[in-house]
């Protein structure tokens, strides 16, 4: 996918990625002002070689070094803490304690963390001195076998020197709230974003044009938008209120003049009959797209004849001009009825040929699947430039597979983020096991 993609993804639903930011803030302020004030003193030891001679120097870095494990003893910070009178647990004490060195130093950083300011700073001035005292009796022991590499006696002494004599701190290190209501805010976004990608790949709905593409390996001849989602099982409006005769100038009249235009380079030939079926439960969509483009193919001066092959739910008579008496059910079942029953438009180069009436215990599938049904739908050619038949949606009806077959071409009607990926997935595999034609997708937003 391409960057705007992923961002078009994070502004459908920026308010899951908005809140998800805020509630983890409020969590980590509500947490921080819950926790008890922290305070750190800190107390630097530094041993000192006398005089100044490179092996000693080694001896009292060494000696540094093992004041880490040696600090780490319990048995040591108890005798610190007996030494300095205090009464605190041994181990809470290591629980709190941290040392920071660096190898090349003769300083050593001793840091104790604790709730209490005063208990903080006894305790640190208590484990410094309890080093400092047990240095000075160790090291002139120590410094007796410490030989150079000649085997040499090394003459001179090590101190090891306290630095810092730390008073109760006044300002506590944490928490940190607004840190920690920053830090918060920033990882509820990013869980917001993960969040949005992970319901976008479970969701079910096809989307933008590159999605349709790619699921259904299909190219989107049109993308049409402004066409407002429309529920009801009719159409509501006559010719006249059609967007390319209404607003002829406008965005979503371009598209269908795009659409037609595309459809008559369509595998190199134009298409005589096309089928035009929608996916999923509501009809009117395609309807509607069937409708306006049969309007902008007689706009442009194409003898265009618009058959509402959807049985179920007619919805095309309301864009005649004139009185309906009979229509393509009574056509089709009626072997003997000759002419089409055709009427006139607002348009003079369009003509409608109503769904009609169909007869009581007749199936739409059984009465296109007739024989004589292929015969009765070439007969329409003589009536037009392009037939463009509207057919009852797929997969919930299976009329538009007939009909696929007596067709040159099959166009796929979809509504952006309402339509369902498997629907449409299932309705193009049956197109193609029924042998159909299928030209492309008009995508709708």
């Amino acid at each position: 996918m391409r960057p705007e993609e992923y961002l078009a993804i994070v502004l459908r639903r920026w308010w899951i990625v908005l809140l998800a930011g805020l509630v983890a803030a409020l969590v980590a302020y509500s947490y921080s002002r819950t926790q008890s004030s922290i305070y750190q003193v800190s107390v630097r030891l530094m041993a000192v070689a006398q005089p100044p001679d490179y092996w000693l120097d080694l001896y009292a870095k060494n000696r540094l070094a093992s004041f880490q494990d040696l600090i780490r003893s319990s048995d040591f910070v108890s005798r610190a803490l007996q030494q300095a009178g205090l009464d605190d647990d041994p181990g809470r004490v290591l629980g709190s304690l941290a040392l920071a060195r660096n190898q090349d130093s003769n300083v050593v950083q001793l840091v104790v963390t604790d709730t209490d300011p005063e208990r903080a700073a006894r305790v640190a001035n208590a484990l410094a001195d309890a080093f400092v005292a047990q240095s000075i009796a160790e090291n002139q022991r120590i410094l007796e076998q410490f030989r150079d590499p000649l085997g040499q006696r090394i003459q001179g002494t090590v101190a090891v020197m306290k630095l810092d004599n730390p008073s109760p701190p006044s300002t506590p290190v944490g928490p940190r709230t607004r840190l920690n209501t920053a830090a918060g805010l920033v990882l509820g976004l990013a869980f917001g974003v993960l969040v949005t990608f992970g319901i976008e790949y479970f969701e079910d709905v096809l989307r933008t044009t590159r999605d349709t593409s790619r699921a259904l390996g299909l190219p989107v001849m049109a993308e049409v938008t402004g066409l407002r989602n429309r529920r009801a099982s009719r159409m509501e409006e006559n010719m006249d209120d059609l967007i390319v005769v209404k607003a002829p100038l406008s965005p979503t009249a371009e598209a269908y003049r795009t659409l037609r235009a595309v459809l008559r380079r369509s595998n190199g030939s134009s298409p005589r009959t096309i089928l035009i079926c929608g996916i999923g439960r509501n009809s009117t969509d395609s309807a509607s797209v069937a409708a306006n483009l049969a309007a902008a193919s007689a706009i442009a001066g194409e003898r265009v004849l618009l058959a509402d092959a959807d049985l179920r739910h007619p919805s095309l008579h309301t864009l005649a001009g004139e009185t309906i008496s009979l229509g393509l059910a009574e056509w089709l079942f009626d072997p003997n009825q000759k002419p089409a029953p055709v009427y006139g438009t607002s348009l003079a180069e369009l003509r409608l040929l109503p769904a009609g009436q169909l007869p009581a215990g007749i199936n739409p599938a059984d009465l296109f699947g007739r024989p004589s049904t292929s015969e009765r739908l070439t007969l329409l050619h003589e009536l037009g430039d392009r037939v463009i038949l509207h057919t009852a949606p797929l997969p919930r009806y299976g009329d538009a597979l007939v009909l696929a077959r007596l067709v040159e071409g099959v166009l796929l009607v979809i509504r952006s983020g309402v339509t369902p990926r498997t629907a449409a997935q299932q309705a193009k595999e049956q197109l193609e096991r029924a042998g159909a034609s299928l030209l492309g997708v008009v995508l709708l937003r």
